[in-house]
């Protein structure tokens, strides 16, 4: 029995090492691309872009207007400390001639009574972005609102069908001003990567340590 229960420990914390370095790889790998994505000019969407993977982390270069009128603020996201929105608003792209979904930026939250208002860019506007995964980057814990456009959390579907036109299954982060007072700084890909390669090293400690105390155990015995 100690010899099987060493086997099954040894074994699962073996396993949750190395799931901790394919996390780290996939986190890096993202970061690689990120990287050669970003040394290239911006290009323009293709008039259909399939489910989006082909154009992770391209930058893009948008022409047209946003539809404000059904603009929203996905609630609790921080910078340096301080509580805020991020306001996503659906965008007409004229060189594609599809919408697509614009991060334009981190709004802070002020006086809870009253909902936030960001600054509007009317008419035609250029937008440079990097394209997102709206699924990956925020968590669809719940489609409720939270109050009128202020949401708990972006639920790519269900606020997609709440719109009267398609729209490309993409996020656009928006890194150019457009002189609307919003931050845009943006996570990198690989954040947590080292995390995940600490975690790696800590699950093969202890099924070092378990291997070392078993030997150590069974040889005291046999001694004995």
């Amino acid at each position: 029995m100690p010899t099987l229960a060493m086997i099954v420990m040894i074994a699962l914390t073996l396993f949750l090492a190395n799931w901790q370095l394919n996390r780290a790889d996939q986190k890096s790998a993202l970061q690689a691309r990120y990287d050669l994505m970003q040394r290239d000019p911006a290009v323009t969407l293709p008039v259909r872009g399939g489910d989006g993977t082909n154009l992770l982390y391209q930058k893009v270069a948008l022409h047209g207007h946003f539809d404000f009128s059904r603009q929203i603020y996905i609630d609790n996201k921080l910078y340096q400390g301080r509580a805020g929105y991020y306001v996503i608003a659906p965008f007409r792209d004229d060189f594609s001639g599809s919408y697509v979904l614009v991060n334009r930026g981190w709004l802070g939250a002020g006086n809870r009574a009253i909902p936030p208002h960001a600054e509007q860019a009317p008419g035609e506007v250029r937008i440079e972005g990097i394209v997102t995964n709206p699924i990956s980057r925020f968590l669809e814990l719940s489609t409720a609102t939270v109050q009128g456009q202020v949401w708990e959390n972006l639920h790519f579907k269900h606020y997609t069908a709440t719109l009267p036109y398609a729209v490309q299954p993409i996020l656009i982060q928006q890194i150019n001003d457009t002189r609307d007072g919003l931050v845009r700084v943006w996570d990198r890909p690989d954040a947590g990567a080292a995390m995940n390669m600490g975690y790696a090293v800590q699950w093969f400690a202890i099924a070092t340590a378990i291997l070392i105390i078993y030997l150590v155990l069974n040889v005291k015995r046999i001694s004995a």
